[in-house]
């Protein structure tokens, strides 16, 4: 690597499904003193939406990157005038992968333009194409590697391909840290491999969240995001579901059903004992006994592979005639102590 050129450094933590990502100098006495705000943490949901956004729209970048190397020998005002689009594409972006590749391939355009603009009319046909080789041979680096489906196929299922790739490896260690870095090549396809073996350590798949619309990296057919008001939802409607399925549930059927009678009659003692709580206790401690021995008839049933039929009716309608009785009896309690009170 060329002294003190800048270089990007990467640490995935599959742990938190987070990477982080350092922009620096390739400069040992600067790696030590990488602080926080130096770091940009993207979650893998985020480096997965930047990498496919940029690559759907890879195709206007290269357009206007083919452009402003088209001109890097030609007048200084056209170059310049692209290269300001190209600041402005850069500079309106919160994609990751944009902003990277533009401020790479931005430093060696600047570079070859200031090595011709400083020849000035001395600059030769050969000094010429040596000046703008490098920039194009980085860039068709980054078309290879945008327009390679193997590079980013997170979830495979296609035949083995083996190859070898080379990178460095930057650990800071003391002051608390023990952190190794990898240094990412200039077109990221380390990283994308990288990254790649990581999602699949962690049966991670591409999903699509049914509630925001956004891709994101989840179990397999998972169908709800990280997102605060996605997992929120996802949340009310598996309850919701729940809810649906118990009540469907033959076996619970006539439970349910004698869990709502006991909370009716429990609504009309309240009413009727103005709301002393003794009474409507009295009446509550008996519910569980009600409640055990309908699961006591469901557990039989399920046992035994019986589907709930007249036996289980006939109980319900005899547990509902002793809990109004209980109720009448517990209601004449209350008046005969209201009664003395007078």
């Amino acid at each position: 690597m060329a002294e003190n050129r800048k270089i990007l450094l990467y640490r995935i933590d599959e742990q938190a499904k987070n990477v982080i990502f350092v922009v620096t100098e390739d400069d040992p006495e600067l790696w030590g003193n990488i602080s926080e705000d130096m770091q940009t943490v993207l979650s893998f949901d985020e480096v997965f939406r930047d990498i496919t956004e940029f690559r759907n729209g890879f195709l206007d970048y290269e357009q206007l990157t083919d452009e402003l190397i088209g001109t890097i020998n030609g007048r200084g005002a056209v170059f310049r005038e692209i290269l300001e689009r190209f600041d402005d594409n850069r500079l309106n972006s919160f994609n990751f992968f944009t902003r990277y590749y533009s401020d790479t391939l931005r430093d060696i355009f600047l570079s070859a333009r200031a090595d011709i603009d400083k020849a000035g009319a001395f600059f030769n046909t050969r000094a010429l194409k040596k000046s703008t080789e490098y920039v194009n041979e980085v860039f068709n680096n980054i078309r290879e590697v945008m327009r390679d489906d193997w590079n980013f196929d997170f979830n495979s299922e296609s035949d083995m391909k083996a190859f070898r790739l080379s990178f460095d490896k930057i650990i800071i260690r003391g002051n608390d840290r023990n952190d190794i870095y990898t240094v990412a090549d200039t077109a990221l396809v380390n990283f994308f491999y990288d990254f790649s073996f990581s999602i699949h350590s962690k049966k991670l798949y591409v999903c699509s969240c049914k509630y925001c619309g956004k891709v994101f990296l989840g179990k397999k057919n998972a169908v709800c995001c990280d997102g605060e008001e996605c997992q929120a939802a996802y949340q009310h409607d598996k309850k919701n579901e729940k809810r649906r399925a118990k009540s469907k549930d033959t076996y619970n059927e006539h439970m349910t059903k004698l869990t709502t009678y006991l909370s009716q009659h429990t609504s009309g003692l309240k009413a009727t004992v103005q709301e002393d709580m003794r009474y409507v206790n009295k009446f509550k401690s008996r519910n569980a006994e009600f409640k055990a021995r309908m699961k006591a008839e469901i557990d039989r049933c399920q046992a035994e592979n019986i589907i709930p039929g007249d036996e289980q009716t006939a109980l319900l309608k005899k547990l509902e005639a002793e809990i109004v009785v209980y109720q009448s009896q517990i209601e004449a309690e209350w008046r005969a102590e209201q009664g003395k009170k007078k």
